[in-house]
């Protein structure tokens, strides 16, 4: 007897055993199976692409689920260990068939975010989310929506959303519905009680202002990623950041303003603080200029008043009185530092002037104070830093190499 997949939700595709197993070990047959369910709309296709995603979680142990549910899925994991390296393009292909051009940001946009069904379950799930919207090193920057990509080629850009949820970039509408140069456009089907999220990502090398609907406004440094609704639900302001931003909230007393990273979640009402948060760092650190800000790790909530900082390092966290303009600087292009770890200071400059360093793995112990205008030539920079933290480096196809004098 066939089973009817048209209700699934992505639990209820984990618990088939036949999903599971076409899913792990696909054959010509399953393929085409799961392929002309899509062509016909006979399955919700956000559901079979975030069951695909939780299949992959649950196999690398990154959420938990209920004991009984994992031990089944373990138990047919393990009968068919055999997984197909391009099993993404596998998922891919589903969505290509599905939709075209950026149907696909969309939809992934849709299965990232909580589902009712599970409630303990992070709102994002960021390793997919890495995978899906990695940063173009050598990019624009780039305003993703559901229905449209719109590139933009200068260093800076001043993005402002207004109450209906429409942009402009650097004081120029942004025409929805319509190709722009440098764009794709597609046509998205509208989807009842579902929030639509855009996506900003700021490339090394350049730097965004971006005033959301509320009248919130960020400041997002180089290589960073925001993900936000276009217009903030009545019950909500959630955003989710990849990189670092300085935020000066909107105060709501009926919404509280949620700022989400792979590890923390700041929530504030007003208040102006900055995040640092890359995924590539082993540090993330919430910095408070004014207000009060809540920061929430692993269930337990951290309350700053102004000046105080909050870092968290794989060894644990912790609240230090710190001067927060040391923070705040590089929003005007400067980059002031205190006792800071050289090897820091070198990833700062790497992302601002979206260049390569090859930075020795072995800690130099170097800590150092001063203050660095980056608008100078990099090279000159590091010149002049070179003289304080006793380093050379060398320069070939935009690539850095830094050796430590010891």
């Amino acid at each position: 007897m066939r089973i009817n997949y048209t209700h699934y939700k992505d639990m209820d595709f984990l618990d088939d055993d036949f999903f599971v197993k076409s899913m792990i070990t696909p054959t010509k047959e399953s393929e085409h199976f799961w392929s002309d369910l899509i062509d016909r709309k006979a399955i919700d296709i956000n559901e079979f692409i975030s069951a695909n995603m939780l299949l992959d979680t649950i196999r690398k142990n990154r959420y938990e689920v209920s004991p009984s549910r994992k031990e089944r899925l373990w138990e047919r994991i393990d009968t068919n260990r055999r997984l197909r390296q391009n099993k993404h393009k596998y998922i891919y292909k589903y969505l290509t068939i599905a939709a075209c051009g950026l149907l696909l940001i969309g939809l992934a946009f849709t299965i990232l975010f909580k589902k009712e069904e599970m409630p303990d379950r992070p709102d994002i799930d960021y390793v997919q989310f890495q995978s899906l919207h990695r940063q173009d090193a050598q990019g624009r920057i780039r305003i993703v929506t559901e229905g449209k990509q719109t590139e933009i080629e200068d260093k800076e850009a001043d993005i402002k959303y207004d109450d209906t949820g429409s942009f402009t970039v650097n004081n120029r509408a942004a025409e929805s519905g319509s190709a722009q140069t440098g764009t794709i456009t597609t046509t998205v089907q509208p989807q009842a009680e579902k929030i639509s999220y855009n996506q900003l990502s700021v490339p090394y090398g350049k730097r965004a202002s971006l005033t959301l609907a509320d009248g919130t406004r960020l400041w997002v440094n180089a290589g960073t990623t925001v993900i936000y609704p276009a217009v903030f639900p009545d019950h909500k302001r959630e955003i989710y950041v990849d990189g670092e931003i300085y935020a000066e909230v909107k105060r709501d007393e009926s919404r509280p303003f949620l700022v989400k990273t792979d590890k923390l979640e700041v929530e504030v009402l007003g208040t102006s603080f900055n995040v640092s948060a890359y995924k590539e760092d082993s540090l993330r650190r919430i910095v408070l200029v004014n207000g009060s800000v809540d920061v929430k790790l692993n269930g337990v909530n951290t309350r700053l008043v102004p000046s105080q900082s909050y870092t968290y390092t794989q060894r644990g966290s912790s609240v230090e009185t710190v001067d927060p303009e040391i923070y705040i600087s590089w929003r005007e292009g400067i980059y002031i530092f205190q006792d800071e770890p050289i090897e820091n200071i070198l990833r700062q400059l790497s992302r601002y002037y979206n260049v390569v360093m090859v930075i020795p793995s072995q800690s130099s112990g170097i800590l150092c104070s001063g203050k660095l205008e980056l608008k100078d030539d990099l090279s000159r920079l590091l010149n002049n830093l070179s003289q304080i933290a006793s380093f050379n480096f060398g320069v070939k196809d935009n690539e850095y190499r830094i050796q430590f004098n010891r």
